[in-house]
């Protein structure tokens, strides 16, 4: 049999490309014998360019590989692979310490002819052992080439067909088996910091992952000259490690290298900060390895990179804020590092130990996988993060809803200083029908392509936002005249009434879990504007939206109350205190005549009187509109 070879235009086309986009090629290792494909290896020695090797292969994608049927459109058909190696590589030691990296390449090449499938982004393969005796890394993964432009991803070919290209990255079993559990995404993320440049000892990426460095901190520290001391670098670390320590997630391994150190914490943890061990011993890091299982998995969850909510740093911030207060923190006396002057006491710790223990909790009730149909947004989401046209996060279905409030406790710190609004938004039909009905009724709501006009929107809002506000204060009294006749009880002097301090109007009591969630960063100054980008009211008894926006100014400049939830039938405010006690009756009253359904649809022991207990031991506003 024949082997599989590019025509000679093909050919010349893939060779032009790997000397534009991964450097002049300088020596082949050409295939002396080719059973089924040609496969030549490139060489492009380090240089300007690169300070490391990079190896292409040419030859694998003259063989069509079997792409799955509903990822034909993709041409992912045609691929070749690249891999680095470091710049004392001995590229030319027939030695397998020094030659696995071509076999490698070699082997992944005719792996799809071999087994009749195919290789693309994010495919892993083990190699069934570690590829020499002098490294432990035993798999592959496969992903987009690093630092090569974009256009050089991909290679046209003169019939139309295209040449993908895949970096190949060596990986090491606990690698492999956290892609396997995480996805290719979270790992990468953590081997950034191993780098993608193939050594036999390279860092662990699971391992040997920095969490947290005091050095980061003391850099900032010095460099805006901040009147505290350098340990304070490794307050929060401190906190978080002697936290661990206390709940058993520290590693066999890290317990017998420092088991003195650690055991006099536990003696006196309050006398011994772990500060300084931290500084001395840890050489100011904070690395995953150092933790068990339980230990890694919970820090890859809160302390791991950043991108997702909870996050333990970010609790450190929220912390400060309130500790010092929105006027200091927001001021320049802390230079945006207030975290670095809360006190090291045991006050602090025992306080961010609850939020840990809270943390906690949520993270176990969470073990329950999310299925990938639910972990990326659907269409309906998908559209409603275009119409709103801000910055966004998505979340899923969630047992717990524990990332979903740290992530806006988060987005309401920035928002204060970045000017935004953050408002969690449903994913839901009835609200995008509002959504439409109110800024783009051209528009077909119930084109399940959720379509809509931009400019249509875009100019809704801009009227919406130049009109002037109407007097809140007035229409709710006017609206109770029309609507709290049934409410005119007096409040009873006594009597208990349960405090709403916790959002409900995103929960599917069904399920059991939260619906499908966005939260929007609204790029509005004021929390009345939010409605010229959420417009959802103007049906039933649900105010339009310019009352809506008249109400909310109202509340907002009286009692701090911001809107914060927001499905097609439910309306959540957050408070930053209960309303007063002598203001409370007639903040009920507004309520009732806002939205009747608080007390008609809330069961025949509910009433104006009661609703006014609820509100004095309230930070949450609920309104819902039947």
């Amino acid at each position: 049999m024949k082997p599989e070879l590019y025509t000679e235009e093909e050919w010349n086309a893939v060779e032009a490309h790997i000397n534009t986009y991964y450097g002049k090629v300088e020596n082949v290792f050409h295939e002396i014998v080719s059973p089924d494909i040609h496969v030549d290896i490139y060489i492009v020695p380090p240089g300007d360019r690169w300070g490391y090797y990079r190896l292409v292969t040419l030859g694998m994608g003259a063989h069509r590989m079997a792409v799955p049927a509903d990822l034909k459109e993709h041409k992912l058909e045609r691929a070749e692979l690249t891999i680095a190696l470091g710049a004392d590589w001995k590229i030319n030691d027939d030695d397998e310490k020094w030659y696995w990296p071509i076999r490698l390449l070699k082997v992944l090449a005719r792996l799809p002819m071999e087994s009749d499938t195919w290789l693309g982004w994010g495919h892993s393969i083990e190699n069934g052992g570690p590829f020499a005796d002098n490294t432990a890394l035993c798999a592959s993964l496969l992903v987009t080439p690093f630092g090569v432009e974009e256009e050089g991803f991909v290679c046209p070919l003169p019939n139309g067909d295209e040449v993908n290209f895949y970096q190949v990255i060596p990986l090491y079993q606990n690698e492999l088996e956290y892609k396997q559990a995480h996805g290719t995404d979270a790992l990468l993320l953590r081997l950034l910091s191993a780098g993608f440049v193939v050594r036999p000892d390279r860092p662990n990426a699971l391992t040997d992952f920095v969490m947290d460095d005091a050095a980061w901190h003391l850099e900032i520290l010095q460099e805006k000259r901040l009147p505290v001391e350098e340990i304070t670098a490794c307050n929060h670390l401190a906190i978080y490690l002697r936290w661990c320590l206390a709940h058993g997630l520290l590693s066999k391994k890290f317990l017998a290298l420092h088991g003195a150190a650690l055991r006099q914490t536990k003696k006196a943890p309050a006398a011994n900060g772990l500060r300084e061990f931290i500084r001395r011993e840890l050489h100011g890091h904070l690395k995953r390895g150092y933790f068990n299982e339980d230990g890694a998995a919970f820090a890859d969850y809160y302390y791991g990179d950043g991108g997702g909510a909870p996050y333990f740093p970010s609790d450190i911030d929220d912390y400060a804020l309130r500790y010092f207060g929105a006027a200091r923190y927001y001021s320049e006396e802390f230079k945006d590092e207030a975290y670095l002057f809360v006190p090291f006491n045991e006050a602090y710790y025992q306080d961010m130990a609850r939020i840990m223990d809270r943390r906690w909790i949520a993270w176990q009730n969470q073990k329950e996988p999310i299925s990938p149909e639910d972990r990326e947004p659907g269409p309906l989401a998908e559209a409603l993060i275009a119409y709103l046209d801000c910055d966004c996060q998505y979340f899923p279905p969630l047992a717990d809803d524990d990332p979903i409030t740290a992530a806006f406790g988060y987005a309401k710190r920035i928002g204060a200083r970045e000017g935004f609004i953050p408002v969690l938004v449903a994913a839901d039909e009835g609200l995008w029908e509002a959504l439409m009905g109110n800024s783009d009724p051209q528009s077909d709501s119930a084109d399940k392509a959720y379509t809509f006009n931009a400019a249509r929107v875009e100019a809704y809002r801009d009227k919406l936002l130049a009109q002037p506000v109407k007097d809140g204060r007035g229409l709710l009294s006017s609206r109770r005249e029309d609507f709290a006749k049934d409410a005119a009880d007096s409040p009873p002097a006594r009597g208990e009434a349960e405090a709403n301090n916790s959002f409900m109007g995103y929960w599917d009591y069904e399920t059991g879990k939260t619906i499908p969630l966005i939260l929007a960063e609204i790029p509005v100054k004021n929390p009345w504007e939010v409605f010229a980008y959420l417009p959802f009211g103007g049906w039933n008894e649900c105010p339009d939206t310019a009352d809506l926006m008249a109400a909310v100014k109202y509340w907002h400049e009286r009692y701090g109350a911001v809107p914060a939830v927001m499905t097609h039938d439910v309306l959540e405010f957050l408070l930053p205190a209960p309303v007063p006690h002598e203001a409370a009756w007639e903040v009920a009253q507004e309520h009732y005549a806002f939205c009747p359904d608080v007390i008609e649809q809330s069961g025949a022991d509910m009433s104006a009187g009661k609703l006014s207990r609820a509100l004095i031991k309230s930070h949450v506003w609920h309104f819902w509109w039947d």
